[in-house]
């Protein structure tokens, strides 16, 4: 009878304990993280008789917590996921916006930029026009700095968002080490699993998870490590490290994380940070808004050094020298903290167009030099004792360092420069558009006849000159003498032909005296002209003629370069060049330098100072920073000048030349307009890539949370079940009691 009672009994506390296990399932149905859980029971065994085991009942094993492992680390490494895509997504999404905005961004004011210097171009020495471009070139630059403004807000909101981060992460920390505890002191009752405690666990690291991707590691006393990062251990046994938010060693505006343990902080690289929110923002700020200021700057110091390098090569309207029309910063160079004393470089910008978007690090290991291009490590090595220097890597200048073994540099060439852009002038009279120098040719017959100074009433017509016998730059001097008879005596000495006007010719030697007969045709060295009248004693008749070209020779418009400033023309300088059709030559004037010869080919042909000058149609030549083309076929004897722009006020020519600047290709491959819209393409790119991905990862989170509440959930419906069941159960197990109760009164009342 006992043993019935018992088995009611055991029977009772089982269908009480199962109940219990639904009513928590129940209660805890809408709770985060909870797992559902089951009262497993088992028989409690029998007792053999003699004539076989009579059953003692059922007992409760344990209560179960539905759990699978490998659908939660699936949930947990989806979680992470998205929770990091979530963090980009929500970051570049406003840099794409900012930068793609027609009304906003940079495209509209850069066009409107130009379009201003085109119509320069077309009124040179309007005041309006000139004021325009200053206005224009003040809103792209103003334009440049905002947009940058926003990028460095965005990085000084990732550092309040790192900071915060490493707040709720140390938080978190705590939390799963005071749990750890917890569950350690109680897991060794009975072997029995404290499920709950469980559970809150694995909540703390599921929202842990979120902020920061972790990996863990059960312990055999049932407590958890985790580790953060590239293997860094936050909780590890009792011991629980702290995340700190320090400037790196070279950058102080950009936070690092570093974990402090033992007294000690150890950085962690940002690449290390491969999920949650806090690897997502590191992520955005490595692979996008680095980039995207860099390329700004890129773009911002192109646009500055080629605009300044072709505004210099102009002339302004007072006549000076072009200047720079925009100023601009160069890169910007961090030292290590540990740096000797004495460690310094400089790096400047030497070309432009040849710039990436990248940072460089400059090391130095006591024997070479190494200068490494950030974004993809590639290395570029000076060999001892560094004589290289100054050595030019992808456009910047690096002087020769003094550094010490373990010294580096940390150099961001275009990181400043969309914030220092602005505009150098301010007097509209300072914008050259013209050019320093104009070319010419002689379009008329010029005689040069100069008879200042004669007092007599000599008459000079029907002057011309034979270009085949003529000697460019010749000058001839007839001087008149009275006397029986009267005489013309030429100076340089030459052979001269008088035709009388009866048409006799009569030829006369060097040095000869020429008796005057008025109305006759006097000719030397190619020049004839009649002389009438009556001249008086000693007057002259200076002849330095400049005969017209014949030929189809036409000169360029000439252009300057860099060099031209050390030496430029002088007001009232000529540079002359006579076509020799005999070898199709250039004599150059004696004041012309050296010439180099820049062929179709691409070859080039020098000539010394002095020498004649080969030449064939469409060749180009440049002296002294002067260069300019010769096309066409001259005829023998033509001439074309160089010489200085001495009224260049309406002269458009160095404003064309600006504004070609706006569809070359300026920055490798690229022009500014070019660059730029790269820079948006990358952007939307990434943030259409970033959003597909978050997408997918989101859809993919969802399926495997659907998979595990499957499993692990709590269904109302099935508990409720459950609960009917459990209650069947109870009451049958008191029936089980009633009637062992009932058979004892039986027993009782037989003893009566």
């Amino acid at each position: 009878m006992t043993n019935i009672f018992s088995i009611g009994r055991s029977a009772l506390a089982a269908a009480q304990a199962a109940q219990a296990t639904t009513s928590h399932n129940i209660s805890n149905a809408t709770v985060t993280g909870y797992n559902r859980q089951v009262a497993v029971q088992s028989t409690a065994g029998g007792i053999h008789y003699g004539y076989g085991f009579v059953g003692q009942g059922t007992q409760i094993v344990e209560v179960k917590r539905i759990y699978n492992d490998f659908l939660n680390k699936q949930v947990i490494a989806a979680t992470t996921g998205t929770s990091s895509l979530d963090a980009y997504y929500s970051q570049i999404r406003q840099l794409d916006n900012l930068v793609a905005d027609t009304a906003a961004g940079l495209s509209p004011v850069l066009q409107n930029f130009f379009k201003s210097m085109q119509n320069l171009a077309s009124l040179p020495g309007n005041a309006a026009a000139r004021q325009s471009v200053l206005s224009a070139g003040q809103s792209l630059s103003a334009r440049f700095n905002s947009l940058n403004e926003q990028m460095v807000q965005s990085r000084t909101g990732i550092n309040s968002q790192i900071t915060s981060s490493i707040g709720t992460i140390n938080s978190y920390a705590t939390q799963v080490d005071e749990l750890n505890k917890a569950i350690m002191k109680v897991s060794g009752v009975n072997g029995a699993a404290p499920n709950d405690l469980l559970d809150q666990r694995d909540q703390v690291i599921s929202a842990l998870n979120k902020v920061v991707q972790v990996t863990t590691l059960p312990q055999n006393n049932g407590t958890l490590s985790v580790f953060i990062a590239n293997g860094q251990p936050l909780v590890l046994g009792s011991q629980v490290s702290t995340l700190v938010a320090i400037p790196a060693v070279t950058d102080p505006t950009r936070l690092q994380v570093s974990i402090r343990n033992n007294g000690s902080s150890i950085p962690i690289p940002d690449s290390a940070f491969g999920g949650g929110s806090l690897g997502g923002i590191m992520s955005y700020r490595t692979e996008t808004l680095d980039v995207a200021q860099n390329s700004l700057g890129r773009t911002a110091i192109a646009l500055a050094t080629q605009f300044n390098a072709q505004h210099r090569l102009g002339q302004d309207q007072t006549g000076a020298p072009g200047t720079d029309f925009f100023t601009v910063g160069g890169p910007q160079v961090n030292g290590a903290p540990g740096n000797s004393a004495t460690a310094a470089v400089t790096a400047t910008i030497a070309d432009s167009s040849k710039l990436t978007a990248s940072d460089y690090q400059l090391a130095y290991d006591g024997t070479r030099y190494t200068i490494t291009r950030v974004s993809d490590g590639n290395a570029t090595t000076i060999p001892p004792p560094g004589a290289a220097f100054p050595v030019t890597v992808d456009g910047v200048s690096y002087s020769a360092p003094t550094m010490a073994a373990g010294d580096s540099f940390l150099i961001k060439p275009s990181v400043n420069g969309a914030t220092t852009l602005s505009v150098a002038i301010t007097n509209t009279q300072k914008i050259a558009a013209a050019t320093p120098v104009i070319t010419s040719v002689n379009a008329v017959t010029d005689m040069g006849l100069v008879t200042r100074g004669n007092t007599g009433a000599g008459i000079v017509t029907s002057t011309n000159i034979n270009k085949s016998m003529f000697v460019p730059g010749s000058t001839q001097t007839y001087t008149y003498t009275t006397g029986a008879p009267n005489t013309l005596m030429l100076t340089p000495p030459a052979a001269v032909t008088v035709t009388s006007k009866a048409g006799v010719a009569t030829a006369y030697a060097p040095g000869a005296a020429i008796p005057y007969a008025p109305g006759a045709t006097y000719d030397s060295g190619g020049v004839s002209f009649v002389l009438s009248g009556a001249p008086g004693n000693a007057d002259k008749f200076v002849f330095s003629p400049k005969p017209a070209n014949t030929g189809t020779g036409v000169i360029s418009s000439g252009t300057i370069d860099s060099t031209y400033a050390g030496t430029p023309l002088a007001v009232g300088t000529k540079l002359g060049f006579t076509f020799n059709s005999t070898g199709n030559t250039l004599t150059p004037t004696a004041n012309v330098g050296a010439v180099a010869v820049r062929h179709a080919d691409g070859s080039t042909t020098n000539y010394a100072a002095g020498a004649n000058i080969a030449i064939v149609s469409g060749d180009r030549l440049s002296t002294g920073g002067v260069t300019f083309a010769i096309t066409g076929q001259p005829a023998n004897g033509d001439q074309f000048y160089v010489s200085p722009n001495t009224n260049g006020v309406n002269d458009n020519r160095n404003a064309l030349a600006l504004n070609a600047l706006q569809t070359a290709n300026t920055i490798g491959s690229s022009s500014f307009q070019g660059s730029y819209s790269q820079m948006v393409s990358m952007i939307g790119n990434k943030t259409h890539e970033v959003d597909i991905l978050n997408k997918a990862g989101k859809a993919r989170l969802t399926a495997i949370q659907q998979e595990q509440q499957s499993q692990s959930g709590v269904n109302q419906d099935e508990e409720l079940a459950n609960m009917i069941k459990n209650q069947t159960s109870y009451q049958a197990a008191a029936k089980i009691i009633q009637a062992a109760s009932d058979m004892l009164n039986v027993l009782f009342t037989l003893g009566r």
